[in-house]
């Protein structure tokens, strides 16, 4: 289960758990959702499953793998697996595992496929590179720049999906969910 563009958000930031107060917001809010979903879709045809999110799990679920098993491409330059649609303006939310065969779909395809990447050349902190992302430079970068602090301008850079681009609350919202802890003062 995945979501793109900022619907979901956008319906997140409405909901209680995004003012609570309480650690993992967006986490919260998408297992209750989905959860909820997920139940009113397969309960009534009787459907057996299982539910499983890429937060609080452990081991971790490999996410991306199994996206590339699904016939998504693998991680682009940005680390992130670029959805042809979407872009990089999508994620993951879930993963429900079924006691039912399901029919086939055609794969979504590669969303880095014949792309520039001007993703690489947008990164001021030089993290971004065909080979791989560096998570060093760019929380190094973060901890102390802007427009890195709050945004992301490699990832706004991507060519696919820009219409479905996240709005400026939930990239800074990420971002600083996303942000490196500062170790303690001595």
């Amino acid at each position: 289960v995945g979501s793109g563009g900022p619907a979901f958000f956008d319906r997140f930031a409405g909901a209680a758990e995004a003012v609570d107060g309480a650690p993992n917001p967006l986490d919260r809010y998408t297992h209750r959702v989905v959860e909820r979903a997920v139940a009113g879709a397969l309960d009534p045809l009787g459907v057996g499953r299982a539910v499983h999110f890429p937060f609080g799990t452990h081991p971790l679920i490999p996410f991306q793998r199994l996206g590339r098993a699904a016939g998504l491409g693998g991680p682009g330059p940005l680390g992130l697996q670029i959805h042809p649609i979407y872009g990089a303006w999508w994620a993951y939310r879930a993963l429900v595992l079924v006691d039912c065969a399901l029919p086939a779909l055609p794969a979504p395809g590669d969303g880095c496929a014949g792309c520039d990447a001007p993703c690489v050349a947008a990164c001021p902190a030089v993290a971004v590179a065909r080979t791989g992302f560096g998570v060093s430079a760019c929380h190094a970068r973060r901890l102390v720049a802007e427009p890195c602090h709050l945004s992301f301008l490699a990832r706004i850079a991507c060519l696919r999906g820009p219409e479905h681009r996240y709005t400026d609350a939930e990239l800074a919202f990420h971002m600083v969910a996303s942000m490196p802890r500062r170790p303690p003062p001595a």
